[in-house]
């Protein structure tokens, strides 16, 4: 990727590492202290053992390792020709151009999911006070009150075990409250202050007086979480599925051919609300519905290029030298195949990730309180005339992810010398 894009990301970076520095060190603390209380006493494993952590780890290796990764990137000393990128096998000479700008938007968006913790500003489910905080427009402010149990976990005194209670106690046992008073509100004994600052809503507030941005973030998770899993399991069927039509002429190519055209001949919606109400509503069964509408025409495409590559020189100078079938597809085919399937994964992602959104709408997707795009522009639906930054700030994050992501695909697939053109 070009440097300046990544000076760019490496200046937002550190700017988000200062803001959230709380979190993230208390993430880093955590993961570490429990690795050596675990080398150094692996009997306390169920004693130390909170499955809320995980998110915060996996979180915390995502953002020192994009760090570091950004820091050698831009350390390591340019190519001879600077304007050239790797990308795709292609060049691209402008570097202002659409699809620079496409990837790194949705790198940017798949890092925020991964790091959604981090990122938000407060807990996504944390709702302020009705009467003051409810339905404020972006760039209001309010008052942030953090407040965390006493550690008190069994015999957890001091050094590394007392490092780890606190951090543990700072990330899972936290209660934040808002409202637009500076005023300390009661709390349990067994809770004390440890933050009360400003706290501006970038993006407003809900009808139930929580924080949009800090939703957003974590529907950024849920929903290209569900699109890239719902993608692998429509690569996976359509690929197979035009794999073996491809390489076989007559009946079987015949009958997987014909089967495609009949998923294809379904409406994907009623296909999709088919499968909800047959399976019911989770997140498995809504990848298992959002799979299986989409994979039929990676199929019919790689069903197209497998015929296509099976008749070219190379390959039938495999077979006249008696090469095994096997590594002639693993040689030869799948290589050749893999700039096919990657262009159709991306564009069908960005089908998964708007369907997913749709089902949301239609309530048919993930439930509320649990964050969305599709559900929170379904739940701003009653108030576009009064409050439009509810519904307004999904709908243009999951906008740009699906132009964004048809302006990489189709990058992708354009001939190389138009795109050098």
């Amino acid at each position: 990727m070009n440097r300046r894009i990544l000076s760019l990301g490496a200046v937002f970076l550190l700017t988000l590492t200062w803001i959230h520095w709380d979190i993230i060190a208390n993430s880093i603390i955590s993961l570490v202290s429990w690795s050596i209380i675990l080398l150094l006493h692996s009997s306390s494993f169920s004693r130390i053992w909170f499955p809320g952590l995980v998110e915060y780890w996996v979180a915390a290796i995502v953002w020192v390792g994009t760090i570091v990764t950004i820091a050698v990137s831009l350390l390591r000393p340019g190519r001879k020709k600077a304007q050239t990128d790797s990308f795709g096998g292609r060049s691209l000479k402008n570097w202002m151009a659409p699809e620079r700008w496409a990837l790194f938007l949705l790198l940017l968006a798949l890092f925020t999911a991964l790091v959604a913790p981090l990122v938000a500003t407060v807990d996504p489910n944390a709702q302020g006070n009705l009467g003051t905080v409810r339905l404020l427009p972006p760039l209001s402010s309010a008052y942030l009150q953090e407040s965390v149990e006493e550690a008190t976990q069994g015999n957890f005194h001091e050094g590394v075990e007392r490092m780890f209670s606190q951090a543990q106690s700072r990330l899972l046992n936290r209660i934040i409250t808002l409202d637009t008073s500076a005023e300390q509100q009661s709390l349990s004994p067994d809770y004390h202050v440890i933050r009360r600052s400003k706290i501006i809503f970038l993006l407003g507030t809900d009808d139930a007086a929580r924080d949009v941005f800090s939703r957003v973030v974590f529907g950024t998770r849920v929903s290209i979480g569900i699109g890239l899993l719902a993608v692998l399991g429509s690569v996976l069927i359509g690929g197979m599925c035009g794999f073996v039509a491809g390489m076989n002429h007559g009946f079987i190519d015949d009958v997987l051919m014909r089967t495609t055209d009949l998923f294809l001949s379904i409406p994907s919606l009623f296909l999709i609300i088919g499968v909800l109400a047959f399976a019911g509503q989770s997140v498995s069964t809504l990848v298992l519905a959002l799979a299986a509408s989409g994979w039929m025409g990676i199929a019919r495409v790689v069903r197209g290029e497998v015929a296509s590559l099976r008749e070219r020189e190379f390959v039938l100078a495999a077979r006249l030298l008696q090469v095994g079938v096997w590594r002639i597809i693993v040689r030869h085919l799948l290589p050749n195949l893999r700039p096919v399937l990657l262009t159709s994964a991306v564009l069908q992602f960005a089908n998964a990730v708007l369907g997913e959104a749709a089902l949301g709408f239609l309530g048919l997707g993930i439930q509320p309180p649990t964050a969305s795009w599709g559900n929170m522009i379904g739940e701003a639906t009653g108030y576009l005339g009064s409050a439009w930054w509810i519904g307004f700030f999904p709908g243009l994050f999951l906008a740009t992810v699906i132009v964004c992501a048809h302006l990489v695909g189709e990058y992708r697939s354009a001939p190389m010398s138009a795109v050098e053109r």
